[in-house]
């Protein structure tokens, strides 16, 4: 977990006496990428409470407007038992110890990992859709995934590429960003750093040898001074080398509805970068 989602939970955590009462026996989600799913397919009323890492606006995979709407949950077990709910949707992961205290506490939850693919992440959507008796919308939010994607392999050249972003975190084969880059046109530079799945790019490896593309954060809020000035050293040092697209943090964690708008940055920086080359 990123250090900025683990204060924001401390910090919402201590405001937690300010949050509106969780309606008991809903349903309630700790995980932000099934937020994100959530907001498009639920009806209004289904869902009880929501991650609290979807409150906060600058990561949040989900509309911050409509997960404000709704009391936050962490996920530890005491929280999630005092909330009564009738489902919990969580991922299988993070908060394995408290799904084990639900199923010992009579409570559901149904628990989703990290997609490693666009076609697993699909299927989450349909168990997340099956849960809610909203198949029909589910099916619309896969509908809209796939009319995002390229329909077939390109035929032109094939463009360097990385995702980096705050931390210097990359993600590298196997991951649902790869095939992402794949689909789109791009060769995932991860692993001429020798990195493999997820890693950590420094910035000084990065700028000896650079991709022709570089998606990274170059407007978020920061709060770290060194990382503000690692990007700007960045963009200074690659001028007219490397072209650097603004690739916000909260479109790298989740797949949903978030392939959608990783999918219109990766297909407008393609057709530029065709357009602008001899």
């Amino acid at each position: 977990m990123r250090l900025g989602y683990y204060l924001l939970a401390v910090f919402a955590l201590a405001g937690c006496a300010r949050q509106p009462a969780i309606a008991p026996h809903g349903i309630v989600s700790n995980n932000p990428c099934i937020d994100a799913v959530l907001a498009e397919i639920a009806l209004p009323g289904q869902i009880s409470a929501v991650s609290i890492y979807s409150h906060d606006a600058d990561s949040a995979s989900a509309p911050s407007a409509w997960a404000r709407q709704l009391p936050a949950i962490g996920m530890n077990a005491e929280e999630l038992l005092l909330a009564r709910p009738k489902l919990v949707l969580t991922g299988n992961l993070a908060s394995s110890g408290a799904n084990a205290v639900l199923a010992r506490a009579g409570i559901k939850s149904v628990a989703l990992g990290v997609a490693p693919t666009i076609a697993d992440d699909m299927q989450q959507i349909r168990t997340i859709a099956a849960v809610l008796d909203r198949t029909d919308a589910g099916e619309a939010l896969i509908s809209d995934i796939q009319g995002s994607l390229p329909n077939s392999q390109f035929s032109g050249p094939i463009i360097s590429a990385i995702i980096w972003q705050n931390g210097g975190f990359v993600p590298g084969k196997g991951t649902l960003q790869d095939e992402l880059l794949a689909r789109h046109g791009f060769r995932n530079a991860s692993a001429q750093y020798g990195l493999s799945s997820w890693g950590v790019l420094p910035l000084e490896t990065l700028m000896r040898n650079p991709p022709m593309v570089i998606f990274m954060p170059t407007n978020a809020r920061d709060s770290d001074a060194r990382e503000t000035r690692a990007r700007q050293e960045l963009l200074r040092h690659l001028d007219g080398r490397t072209r650097i697209v603004d690739f916000p943090d909260r479109l790298l964690f989740c797949g949903g509805p978030t392939i959608i708008k990783a999918s219109a940055i990766l297909k407008k920086t393609r057709a530029a970068f065709v357009k602008d080359r001899p």
